[in-house]
């Protein structure tokens, strides 16, 4: 963590910071930090850390000990099999909304995201194509007409994303994850809400079964899908033209 500038919210800049410093894996998780400690790396005064500290907690980020400090929390097999079922409840449908709902300027956006992505992907650079990912991921939702559930969907991914949790470049490729996206981008474009909704099923279970699995081992990843095969079917095939 670097030092913060002085212009702007000390708490906005802090609570920036600490989240950028969890996901990268400068703040260790299951170990106690403190706040004196993380206020002198920041240059700042206690009072914006535990301010952001809130926030972080909030999110899920973070376990905060009174008169002690904070924990950085550990995403367990539990914990990314309810968050990647909780996203098949939320992205489906908002991804059908989305084709639905989809302007020209809307698709532009969702271009200019798999832009990132792909050119990520030409430098071979895993970190800033996950942000990009993620992009992708919060436009789309946004699109759907329900910024409450973009927001909400994105913490999710933090708690997933807090200890460097990945399928890029582990158990498949920059490339493998990109195709996807590419997939769903078409379908939306052409409004196809039913198909696009599929293929946003498709993805998510695809997504957690490997991360799950990479992480967990097997037995763990034959329960989530079992969690997905107890949620409600995926959306029906179109009716043929």
């Amino acid at each position: 963590m670097q030092p913060l500038t002085s212009e702007g919210s000390m708490t906005d800049k802090a609570t920036a910071a600490l989240r950028s410093a969890i996901l990268s894996g400068d703040l260790e998780p299951d170990t106690l930090h403190t706040v004196h400690v993380v206020a002198e790396r920041l240059a700042v005064s206690r009072t914006p850390v535990r301010e952001a500290l809130i926030r972080l907690a909030a999110d899920g980020l973070v376990q905060v000990q009174r008169n002690r400090g904070f924990l950085v929390l550990y995403s367990s097999a539990r914990d990314l099999r309810q968050i990647f079922t909780l996203r098949l409840l939320l992205e489906v449908p908002a991804t059908r909304a989305a084709a639905l709902r989809a302007t020209d300027d809307d698709v532009a956006a969702l271009e200019a995201d798999l832009h990132n992505m792909r050119q990520a992907m030409i430098a071979d650079d895993a970190d800033t194509f996950l942000v990009a990912d993620r992009g992708f991921h919060k436009t789309l939702l946004s699109v759907s007409g329900n910024d409450r559930l973009a927001h909400f969907v994105d913490g999710l991914r933090n708690v997933v994303l807090r200890t460097g949790l990945s399928t890029a470049k582990q158990s498949e490729s920059i490339e493998e994850i990109l195709t996807p996206h590419e997939v769903i981008l078409d379908l939306v474009r052409a409004h196809n809400a039913d198909a696009a909704a599929r293929a946003m099923h498709e993805h998510v279970v695809h997504t957690g079964r490997r991360l799950i699995s990479q992480e967990f081992g097997d037995d763990e990843a034959a329960l989530f899908d079992k969690a997905v095969g107890d949620l409600v079917d995926e959306p029906p095939p179109s009716s043929p033209a």
